[in-house]
């Protein structure tokens, strides 16, 4: 097959660097690759630069000098610029020998190949160096090692407030009346919030710390503070986890996605839709918010590239208002699209908890789910002016689609697992089978058939989340286990006396509580606290328990300040945020900020209704 401009696959398929590549990969790769053309005598790069791109060579020669004036050509068909994937900065320049066409591989393409490649950057760098013919390679400038910064001021300050408070919170505990067992397991809950509070350690050390500390001093038996160890919740971890995981590595979730947008309109609104669509289908086996997102980002990129739209504009920042909230938007309404939810529902009672496991949460949330399209399809027309742009490139597309080939069995196992789940969870109401042992069949369906194997559920299974929740479940049962559970719903009665059994005032408490709890506290462990601390008032006040959960769900999506955000955080760690409008996105978040509290008061109708009131 002989290059052309309009496809790269041939020289992507006959490259040593790229051999053994999966059909997954050559699409990420094929959609990323840009067009580019140089005249006789062209300089493309420079010896010092940043090296922002892989070129492969589809016509024409270049010739390649080092800083020792050795000079190198390198004719079509063939590859330069390797330090895209590797040093990070051009080692030597690169001049046209007469007109050259090729491609461009950006290094953010080459970093997602890469990451699942370990060994990619390591062999770019040989290939740079084999292109050098020996003469050792000019490799960037490093700074000299430097030794280890000492602690700043502020970890210092946090791990003193820790060895420090906890002791006091002891002694106002017992000062108050309170039993030496609850004034300890005062003094463990203040190091845990601290210790998130400040991020001194990862999210999920405190509550194993917490875990160990009250089995060290006899607060609980073992079958109370590793109870969430025991629990059905773990089986519903381990099995959306794991479908989650293949259905991203087999490829299945960027078929659908570009299916979709070969299919679709080619108009600014169906292409939004088609991202905000992906997050719903994720949202159902995915409890996660960053890893939904890692999954549109690719495909957002895409289409914005294809489309040709200028980087900063209204546009690029359109799509990628869309797959945030793809990601986000969908976190409340279904119990296993959030990890905090399936942690929160083992605080319900255990005749509530099966119940609101399956469809009800969906059919509890499915006002606010209405609510919340609708409120996005409005922003995004008033936040983001139509601008001009390309027509999309379906033929790019369909290639990428052949590139993946037929359906792989990776892909119809998950497909049919995914289907399996979300059906068998939809008509719980009907065959009464929870939804844990549904995620444990799904988990040991993948595990036989051999598309999750014993790599994978080292490497693919978010392990910290796992520890981070059921720990958090055992802190919950030891409160309940030494009567603090009353207490706490005894203490706050007079500062919640106001809501009076009023569903009202309540969501306006949850909104105040959460949204203070969230100043400090990351948006999983925040929702946790919030419906902690929520769950005794709403069961004094004779309100519906799940509907305390939804609420600090609903409310903890909330976020004003970027560090209240981990899928904006990451959105800007990789760059992807350098090609919005932070202004025109901050506004669209204020906007769903607003109709995030707006959807839940419409629900009110709705939970009477279905006599949650």
């Amino acid at each position: 097959m002989e290059a052309s401009v309009e496809s790269p696959l041939a020289l992507l398929e006959a490259d040593p660097l790229f051999a053994g590549a999966s059909r997954a990969a050559l699409s990420a790769l094929l959609g990323a690759a840009e067009p580019a053309r140089w005249e006789d005598g062209a300089t493309i790069f420079r010896c010092g630069e940043p090296a922002d791109a892989l070129v492969l060579l589809a016509d024409g020669r270049v010739r390649l000098a080092t800083p020792g004036r050795r000079a190198v050509e390198v004719a079509a068909p063939g590859r330069f610029g390797e330090e895209a994937a590797g040093l990070g900065m051009r080692s030597c320049d690169a001049l046209a020998d007469g007109p050259v066409r090729g491609f461009l591989l950006p290094r953010a393409a080459l970093a997602e190949f890469g990451a699942r490649r370990p060994s990619f950057a390591i062999d770019a760098t040989a290939a740079l160096a084999a292109h050098a013919g020996g003469e050792p390679i000019v490799p960037p400038r490093r700074r000299a090692p430097r030794a280890e910064a000492p602690a700043s001021l502020a970890d210092v300050a946090g791990w003193a407030a820790v060895l420090l408070v906890p002791p006091v919170v002891h002694g106002i505990a017992r000062s108050a009346g309170a039993s030496a067992e609850a004034g300890l397991f005062g003094a463990i809950l203040a190091a845990v919030v601290l210790l998130w509070a400040l991020a001194l350690v990862d999210e999920f050390v405190p509550p194993l710390v917490a875990t160990v500390a009250v089995l060290f001093a006899g607060l609980a038996p073992a079958n109370v503070a590793l109870g969430g160890f025991s629990s059905p919740s773990l089986l519903t971890l381990l099995g959306v986890f794991a479908l989650s995981a293949v259905i991203a590595a087999s490829g299945l979730s960027r078929r659908l996605m570009l299916r979709l947008l070969s299919v679709l309109p080619d108009r600014p609104a169906w292409q939004e839709a088609a991202l905000l669509a992906g997050g719903a289908l994720l949202s159902p086996v995915m409890p996660s918010a960053n890893a939904r997102f890692s999954l549109l980002l690719p495909l957002q990129r895409e289409v914005g590239d294809g489309l040709r739209l200028p980087p900063g504009g209204a546009g690029r920042t359109a799509l990628l208002a869309a797959a945030f909230d793809g990601a986000m938007l969908f976190s409340p309404v279904l119990a296993t699209s959030k990890s905090s939810n399936l942690a929160a529902i083992e605080l319900l009672p255990a005749q509530v908890r099966d119940e609101f496991r399956g469809a009800w949460w969906l059919v509890g949330a499915a006002v606010a789910a209405v609510g919340l399209v609708v409120f996005h399809r409005f922003s995004m027309r008033r936040t983001f002016p139509t601008e001009a742009r390309a027509p999309l490139p379906r033929e790019r597309i369909e290639e990428q689609l052949r590139v993946l080939g037929p359906v792989s069995t990776a892909e119809c196992f998950a497909l049919a697992g995914f289907g399996f789940f979300l059906v068998g969870t939809l008509t719980q109401p009907w065959h009464h089978v929870p939804s844990p042992w549904l995620a444990g069949v799904v988990l040991v369906a993948l595990m036989l058939t051999g598309t999750f194997g014993k790599r994978e559920f080292r490497e693919s299974l978010d392990w910290p989340m796992v520890f981070f929740l059921l720990g958090v479940d055992g802190m919950t049962r030891t409160m309940s286990h030494l009567g603090l559970d009353a207490a706490f719903a005894r203490a706050v009665g007079d500062v919640f006396g106001v809501v009076g059994g009023r569903i009202g005032p309540f969501v306006l408490a949850a909104l105040a509580t959460t949204l203070f709890v969230r100043l400090a506290l990351p948006t999983t462990a925040g929702m946790l606290v919030a419906v902690v601390v929520l769950l005794p008032v709403a069961r004094a006040q004779g309100i519906h328990p799940w509907i305390c959960i939804f609420l600090a769900a609903l409310f903890s999506d909330l976020w004003f300040f970027r560090h209240q955000n981990s899928v904006w955080l990451q959105a800007r760690s990789g760059g992807w945020s350098d090609a919005a409008d932070e202004r025109l996105f901050l506004a669209h978040v204020r906007r769903m900020n607003l109709a995030r509290v707006a959807v839940a008061f419409l629900s009110i109708p709705w939970w009477r209704w279905l006599g949650l009131l």
